[in-house]
């Protein structure tokens, strides 16, 4: 590993270590509770959206097709029913449910595993996990500015860009996978561990 590497790796530790002191968990339960009202809306506006543009299959197809002909397909069909320019304001409206689930993310799973005792594995690992919903968000960004070069020319643009496009798709949906695998676990070892304290107690 180089240097710079090790720097940037230990950067991150740090970072994580710090969230076993800060922010409080009252204000993780706050902001918990907010962003998920925030990504509530947002879902609403990002889907009446989706749906108002007309694109032919459902979004999860579309993102990992791989195949340039084929996304130049789906863009022409919108552009047969005039919808086009809605699909392209539909991108930016996904960048406010990224923010959001970007805060609701790292705040919620930070706050469960901070409910976890000290040192524990379930702590420790948490702080990790409560970076997937995060690096999820990133990568919708990264995949929705691909998004925007491939609508510059819809019908023209290299069929290698589809590639990308559905590489970061996979890695986005990748990362949701593992945050919303991690969250039950973490919740059912919880109150496990509460239970089992109790009796012992």
């Amino acid at each position: 590993m180089s240097e710079e590497k090790k720097k940037s790796f230990l950067k991150l530790r740090n970072f994580i270590e710090s969230l076993n002191h800060k922010p409080s968990r009252g204000w993780l339960a706050i902001a918990s509770l907010v962003s998920f009202g925030l990504m509530g809306a947002a879902n609403t506006l990002l889907e009446a959206s989706y749906a108002k543009s007309k694109f032919p299959v459902p979004f999860f197809a579309g993102q990992t097709t791989f195949d340039g002909e084929l996304l130049k397909s789906y863009f022409k069909t919108m552009i047969d029913q005039g919808t086009l320019d809605i699909f392209v304001q539909t991108q930016f409206i996904d960048f406010l449910f990224i923010i959001t689930v970007i805060l609701f993310g790292f705040s919620l799973w930070t706050l469960v595993a901070r409910l976890h005792q000290p040192d524990s594995f379930f702590r420790k690992a948490g702080l990790w996990f409560a970076l997937s919903l995060p690096l999820a968000g990133i990568s919708d960004a990264i995949e929705n500015l691909i998004s925007f070069i491939l609508l510059a020319s819809p019908l023209d643009f290299p069929n290698w860009l589809a590639i990308p496009y559905s590489a970061v798709a996979v890695i986005k949906f990748g990362f949701w996978t593992i945050g919303l695998l991690w969250l039950p676990i973490s919740l059912v070892a919880l109150i496990i561990s509460f239970v089992v304290a109790k009796i012992k107690g």
